[in-house]
């Protein structure tokens, strides 16, 4: 019976190691959780022309900088990237009878004229009720330069000068997480959370098209690059609860003619909350089709699922289960990733935010995790995508290769 429990105790330490160190995790900040430093939620990296530095934007008004380009454990330092909302918006939002109670996600984008511009997620409630963070709803603002300086260096004052997506009078879901994204081809869209249905609830990925970074395109209307599927359990925002379902933090990269998305899926408080990867051999999506989720096969059921197959998530903290790139044991709850070039020698590398599992607190008689506890981390990537290959065309086995961690 020793033997067999010591068999038994080698055996699982074997599988905690493979689970603890088979994907190497940095931290972009060195946080001092008692000094209430180094955390930074929802990291957008900021591509700009002829680029020295890195920069990280994000949901807190800072940028995250590492100086040369370079992304490296605990590279960054803290800059001002302040944002505030003009009188014409200000006075559109106080005639509808609501109030701007925050702004979060300014995402920064560069023209190749070496203009700038940024979208900014402004969080508006109904008066008289006073700004809680709860109650209310999102709308999409673009927002300019106050200050524009040099070409060669993002801004760091913005102003909000125009409604893009929602209106300051129409209590409506989503309608968030505004960033812009450029085709190979020149063509300019406006990428967000958009609500496709309100019973059952479900929230996707979709773009809409654009004459130039302050116009939506007329006439045209958003399309849905990625939503939740019904019978998925993994993408319940609740584990066990499938009422609420969200696919959301969508950013794409182009590549060898296909376009590939890193998504959030779950909730961002929990242990739901896991990084995946979907693609297209198009931009927009044939009618009827979405970018298309990396799956593999589930005969453990995992999520409880019944399906014999599920989402094979890049990162997850979910289900400790060898093979399914589980991470719990670094980070809790992985999400809003980039999948990225960066760095001197263009290496590709993920960036996400998540929890220090020992610096996660909860809500008093929850299992929320606290927001603003939450930090920044990179892990390198490979990425293998052919060029002699469709999307439509691979197996899932194939796809399931296209990036993988760096071991």
């Amino acid at each position: 019976m020793i033997i067999t429990y010591l068999t038994k105790l080698a055996t699982f330490a074997l599988f905690t190691h493979a689970w603890a160190a088979d994907i190497t995790i940095s931290p972009v900040t060195n946080a001092d959780p008692g000094a209430k430093t180094g955390h930074f939620s929802d990291p957008f990296h900021v591509v700009y022309q002829d680029a020295k530095d890195l920069y990280i934007s994000g949901t807190t008004h800072k940028y995250l900088k590492c100086n040369s380009g370079d992304l490296s454990a605990g590279c960054a330092s803290l800059l001002k990237n302040k944002y505030e909302t003009g009188s014409a918006l200000n006075q559109t939002a106080h005639a509808a009878g609501t109030k701007i109670c925050g702004a979060a996600g300014i995402h920064p984008f560069q023209s190749k004229d070496r203009s700038w511009d940024a979208l900014v997620t402004l969080h508006v409630q109904s008066k008289p009720k006073k700004c809680d963070g709860i109650s209310g709803w999102s709308v999409i603002v673009h927002a300019r330069s106050k200050n524009p300086g040099p070409a060669d260096s993002p801004p760091t004052s913005w102003i909000g000068d125009k409604v893009m997506i929602g209106t300051f009078s129409d209590n409506v879901d989503a309608n968030y997480d505004g960033k812009y994204f450029e085709t190979p081809d020149g063509k300019l869209y406006l990428v967000y959370q958009k609500q496709e249905s309100k019973k059952p609830k479900r929230d996707g990925v979709a773009a809409w098209p654009m004459n130039n970074p302050t116009t939506l395109t007329p006439g045209s209307s958003p399309t849905f690059l990625l939503l939740p599927g019904e019978e998925l359990n993994s993408e319940n925002y609740v584990s066990g609860k499938g009422h609420f379902k969200l696919i959301e933090t969508g950013n794409i990269h182009a590549i060898n003619g296909k376009f590939f998305m890193a998504y959030s899926v779950g909730a961002y408080n929990r242990n739901t909350y896991k990084i995946g990867i979907a693609y297209s051999d198009t931009f927009l999506p044939a009618p009827g089709q979405q970018y298309r989720k990396v799956m593999k096969n589930n005969p453990d059921h995992l999520w409880d699922s019944k399906r014999k197959k599920e989402v094979y998530y890049f990162l997850q903290s979910e289900e400790k289960h060898d093979g399914w790139h589980y991470i719990g044991d670094q980070v809790l709850a992985p999400g809003v990733p980039t999948v990225a070039q960066i760095g001197p020698n263009n290496s590709w590398v993920l960036l996400f935010a998540g929890y220090n599992p020992k610096d996660a607190p909860t809500k008093d008689g929850t299992d929320k995790y606290q927001a603003s506890h939450r930090r920044p981390y990179f892990t390198k990537v490979n990425v293998n995508i052919p060029d002699n290959l469709s999307v439509k065309q691979a197996t899932d086995e194939q796809l399931q290769r296209w990036i993988t961690p760096s071991h």
